[in-house]
């Protein structure tokens, strides 16, 4: 999958919020919708029965592997969808959804690897600034110092925080979705904070509350339509007392209590799940929006470059270190040298000469039979 590069202009804020409206039209993408409504019920079937088996055997393993089956099959599943909806918003032709799930995974470790690295660079600037404030310690320097510190580490950590959780974490999704490679991804995040985060934020603010809007919506009909099923279903099928601490009890005690309790339970998770298909949908096609506005005609060349560089010098610097201690490795682990052999050997004694004019002489002479020179 190719990198789309697209030559229009920039998009104005207005036209921006304009498009974000119309990421609605996602529920009109009907493989989009099928793919994530597979999933979300993928992941409700397969958590849910291996919940029930965990409660049953009461095992905590098969209780982390049932939560750990779920996430993938949403995780691989929501970035298939992911990319169905960047090709959209791209407007390039649709892919199968077979295609769509091998893309995904094929290429969704890349946002393991982003998230990974953008957590890192949080934790390295919390670290540097607990050094600094380690500093400010010292007696008399330390309060002028921590005046300066103080307002400088607030603003550096809520940048970061905004930075992280407003366009790193969000954005990282449909960079990886347009074909991009890990550090593309951080390459061109980065970028963008740099140059838009504020309006990014704006866009994300508006599209958090079109989504909520649409999610209160839909759950606010269900929500209505279970609660009255439910109290018809005690009152007809003398059930008791029916809600959804009931539904998930019996579903944690493996499928024990009543039967119509666990079939409501399974179907009203899987109703639950349908429900989230839509605002999912919007979700994912809003922030695949907000990504290609950001990036629309911007050169990510220089960017790219710099963190190359930057990468090149610290595998640089990291091969030098490795082969400086592999050398003193090598030094300490050489035997040491005869003692014998590390001072010289005593000239004999027919070898001396005259200081004077280098004649040789004996050990006995008292003066340079040459020059005369006086010896003793």
């Amino acid at each position: 999958m190719t990198i789309s590069t697209e030559a229009a202009k920039p998009l104005p804020f207005s036209s921006a919020v304009g498009s974000l409206i119309e990421a609605t039209d996602a529920i009109r993408n009907f493989r989009a919708i099928a793919l994530l409504a597979l999933t979300f019920i993928g992941a409700v079937l397969v958590g849910g029965v291996l919940t029930m088996l965990a409660g049953g055997m009461s095992s905590a393993l098969l209780a982390f592997l049932a939560a750990l089956m779920a996430f993938l099959v949403m995780f691989y599943g929501s970035n298939a969808v992911g990319i169905l909806l960047m090709r959209d918003a791209q407007g390039q032709p649709g892919m199968s959804l077979v295609d769509a799930v091998l893309v995904s995974l094929y290429t969704s470790h890349r946002l393991i690897a982003v998230v990974f690295l953008e957590f890192l660079i949080v934790l390295a600037a919390m670290i540097a600034i607990a050094i600094i404030l380690f500093v400010c310690k010292i007696p008399m320097l330390g309060p002028v110092l921590y005046a300066v510190v103080f307002p400088l580490s607030a603003i550096v950590l809520g940048v970061l925080v905004f930075a992280l959780f407003y366009v790193m974490l969000p954005l990282a999704g449909p960079a990886a979705w347009s074909g991009a490679s890990v550090f593309q991804i951080i390459a061109r995040l980065n970028q963008i904070v740099r140059t838009k985060l504020v309006s990014v934020i704006l866009l994300e603010v508006l599209l958090f509350l079109i989504t909520a809007f649409v999610a209160l919506l839909i759950f606010g009909v269900l929500g209505t339509g279970v609660s009255l099923t439910t109290g018809m279903s005690a009152g007809i099928l003398s059930l008791g007392e029916m809600n959804m601490y009931a539904l998930a009890a019996g579903l944690g005690r493996g499928g024990s209590g009543s039967g119509y309790i666990v079939a409501a339970g399974l179907g009203g998770g899987l109703l639950m799940a349908a429900a989230a298909v839509v605002p999912g949908l919007i979700f994912t096609k809003g922030v695949c929006i907000i990504y290609l506005d950001a990036t629309r005609n911007v050169d990510f060349s220089a960017s790219e470059a710099s963190l190359n560089d930057g990468l090149a010098t610290v595998k640089k610097k990291a091969e030098e270190a490795r082969e400086r201690a592999r050398a003193l490795a090598e030094q300490a682990s050489a035997p040491a040298a005869p003692a014998a052999a590390a001072a010289p050997a005593a000239a004999p004694a027919d070898s001396l000469q005259c200081p004077s004019c280098k004649a040789p002489v004996a050990s006995d002479d008292v003066f340079c039979g040459e020059c005369a020179h006086k010896l003793k």
